[in-house]
């Protein structure tokens, strides 16, 4: 009887890793479409941590943008209104090499990705991270639909 139980218990957690691991990749890539038509591109890279069930890390990797510019990187939705999340624990900015390449790394839970629709890099022309005011959309990535592993 007890061997029993054991096996019946070593298929239901077979099954149920199985069952996670089919609905939460370990990684999913999103592209980043250029929104001012200027050749730049990008992507964000979502990786689960596997001692942190909840948390993600999210990489950015951009080609392209403007050469040793300040970008910031944003969570938004679109409806029913405009609402926008910096992304990032401590910073959500970073700068463009003399080749306009970057890359951004942070980390936030799976429910506050959940609550997205969007992710932009926005570009300061003043190289100023805190004045959001004249920042411009550069690249921007479709969390729910353009989501790929």
């Amino acid at each position: 009887m007890g061997k029993r139980i054991y096996i019946f218990a070593a298929v239901i957690f077979s099954i149920s890793a199985a069952a996670f691991a089919f609905n939460y990749p370990a990684k999913l890539f999103v592209p980043l479409i250029d929104q001012l038509k200027g050749g730049a591109s990008g992507e964000l890279a979502i990786e689960r941590f596997d001692r942190s069930p909840d948390l993600r890390m999210l990489g950015i990797n951009v080609y392209g943008l403007k050469p040793n510019s300040t970008y910031s990187v944003w969570l938004t939705n679109d409806e029913p209104q405009r609402e926008v999340k910096a992304a990032g624990i401590d910073t959500n900015h970073f700068r463009t090499d003399g080749s306009g390449n970057g890359r951004y790394v942070t980390t936030a839970s799976e429910y506050e990705i959940d609550h997205w629709r969007f992710i932009e890099v926005n570009f300061h022309p003043d190289n100023d991270p805190k004045n959001t005011k004249g920042m411009i959309t550069a690249l921007r990535g479709d969390l729910k639909y353009g989501a790929h592993s």
